[in-house]
């Protein structure tokens, strides 16, 4: 009891005196503001510099193959470009995103191992299926992990983000923030709430199949493509059904 006390009073001191991140533990409001307004903002800026171009034409071959109403490509293809970034990071672990930020912004990040340490947090992550299982209003929400079945506390950052809807099926990547609360790293990819319940049906079984063969990573992109064809047949279906009336 002693040693989780000492770690719940580290975790909530100043990013120049605590040592590494931790999901469960409190981060000061201090940290959390370095977090948010500093260094997300500069990380992803200097991530898309990086990458977006040059995984742009694929994303877009990706997208066009699903054939998704305009309004929900932009979602779509944001959140696939942080699935290539990560699936490459998680590749190369020595030479990801991260440690490529890290090594050229040294002299702003050498004193700030908390920081350090949750950057490298991003590393460890990658887009998931959730179930919006709660919603105490359209910035704070509770979601379930529909392959683990784990409870997460999301607190959506991005004032543009599109409000979720209980009970629909989101497609995103979390950042962990301390204080079991995760936030998107941009908004989710909502997918129709009418397939939402066909969608959860089948995510199990593709993964499964996947997964003898592939890593997570390459299973993800495999098992979301079974997902948007299944939004597109119940969209179809639902606008026949109005056709026919």
């Amino acid at each position: 009891m002693k040693e989780k006390v000492d770690k719940v009073v580290e975790f909530a001191q100043s990013e120049s005196k605590a040592k590494k991140f931790s999901h469960i533990y409190p981060i000061s409001d201090e940290v959390k503001g370095v977090m948010l307004n500093e260094v997300y903002g500069d990380f992803t800026k200097y991530v898309l510099v990086r990458n977006y171009s040059e995984f742009q034409s694929i994303l877009k071959e990706y997208v066009d193959s699903h054939y998704l109403r305009v309004e929900k490509r932009e979602a779509l293809e944001q959140n696939l470009f942080w699935w290539r970034v990560l699936y490459d990071s998680n590749q190369n672990s020595e030479m990801s995103c991260v440690e490529s930020y890290i090594s050229e912004n040294y002299h702003r990040l050498r004193n700030k191992s908390l920081i350090t340490s949750w950057l490298r947090e991003w590393d460890r992550v990658m887009p998931k299926f959730y179930y919006v299982g709660y919603k105490y209003n359209d910035r704070v929400l509770v979601v379930v992990d529909i392959l683990t079945e784990e409870t997460l506390d999301v607190i959506v950052y991005d004032p543009l983000a599109i409000p979720p809807k209980k009970g629909e099926i989101v497609m995103g990547t979390l950042i962990p923030l301390g204080d079991a609360l995760y936030f998107p790293i941009i908004d989710f990819y909502h997918f129709d709430v009418e397939a939402s319940e066909d969608i959860a049906k089948h995510i199990h079984h593709y993964f499964d199949i996947h997964l003898k063969t592939s890593t997570m990573h390459e299973a993800f992109i495999h098992v979301l493509s079974v997902a948007l064809q299944i939004e597109r047949l119940v969209l179809m279906e639902s606008q026949e059904n109005v056709s026919s009336k």
